[in-house]
């Protein structure tokens, strides 16, 4: 019988230990619903440009590291020991939806890559709905104009309008991407080529390195109006240049260090002049509401 009473109480310690652990990891593992929100974007803002190290790590940590955020450029392993602050932190308000209140936009610069961060108003506080970033190798740092807020399809509703270039030593593509918000996700809806360098196929002169096919892109976007509706008109310019001079250099104030800085500008920024105007054309792509997006006509 003593075995018996023993196993008894074995079984009885076993249940209530049991069920002591799992009420504990029930409590641990309740999270809050609201604890992926901030109290405003100002508070993001301040954290981005705290002076302490861990205030920006933490913040950092939580806009980026996020399995929906997949559009930016982020080096976790760099910022583990010292973050750097953000540079050109700025919010504004800005109707990127048809909702009553306004999204609020973030953007900053860091690591020489702009970053743009989209949070929405809900009952729990302000919500990020979206990030992103850009790739502009070939531009002027800051990246001034790298992020502009079009009204092209309805008035008083912003996109946002995103650049980035890429390249090599002898060609050059700088492009724009519109985004509309819709729901919580920003989806393209026209892709606008502003400008391109490339060498001129088949031109073996001694100055082959300086002459380049140019073309550049004038749009303008018009929303849509009563019995018109929303479009871009291109304007495209296609000639032949002769690139001119050095590269030139340029300087800019870092809010970071409390400095001015200079640098060469990439070599797609070099004077030029016309050699051969190969043509003008017009092309203009119309909002389509059932394929979501700026289609040709």
């Amino acid at each position: 019988m003593r075995w018996k009473s023993r196993s008894v109480a074995f079984a009885v310690c076993f249940v209530v230990g049991f069920a002591l652990a799992s009420i504990v990891l029930t409590k641990q593992t309740r999270v809050s619903p609201c604890v992926a929100y901030f109290n405003s974007p100002e508070e993001v803002l301040a954290a981005l440009k705290n002076p302490e190290v861990i205030a920006r790590r933490n913040m950092l940590s939580r806009l980026l590291l996020r399995p929906d955020v997949a559009t930016v450029y982020y080096d976790y392993e760099r910022d583990l020991n010292y973050p750097e602050r953000a540079d050109r932190a700025r919010v504004q308000y800005v109707q990127l939806d048809a909702s009553p209140e306004p999204e609020a936009l973030l953007t900053f610069v860091r690591f020489e890559h702009p970053i743009a961060l989209v949070f929405k108003k809900e009952s729990c506080g302000w919500k990020l709905i979206t990030a992103l970033s850009s790739w502009l190798r070939f531009e002027d740092y800051p990246y001034e104009n790298w992020l502009s807020l079009p009204e092209a399809i309805e008035p008083g509703i912003h996109q946002l309008l995103v650049r980035d270039s890429y390249g090599d030593s002898s060609s050059y593509v700088r492009k724009a991407r519109l985004l509309r918000l819709n729901g919580d996700a920003l989806i393209q809806v026209a892709e606008i080529e502003e400008e391109s360098i490339e060498p001129v196929s088949g031109y073996e002169g001694a100055d082959w390195s300086d002459v380049k096919r140019h073309r550049v892109n004038r749009y303008v976007f018009a929303y849509e109006r009563e019995g018109e509706g929303a479009n871009i008109r291109n304007e495209v310019t296609e000639e032949i240049i002769k690139l001119n001079g050095a590269v030139p250099r340029y300087s800019y104030w870092l809010e970071t260090d409390g400095s001015w800085h200079a640098r060469e500008s990439n070599w797609s920024r070099r004077a030029a002049t016309r050699v051969n105007l190969i043509g003008v054309s017009t092309e203009v792509l119309f909002w389509n509401p059932q394929e979501w997006r700026f289609v040709k006509s």
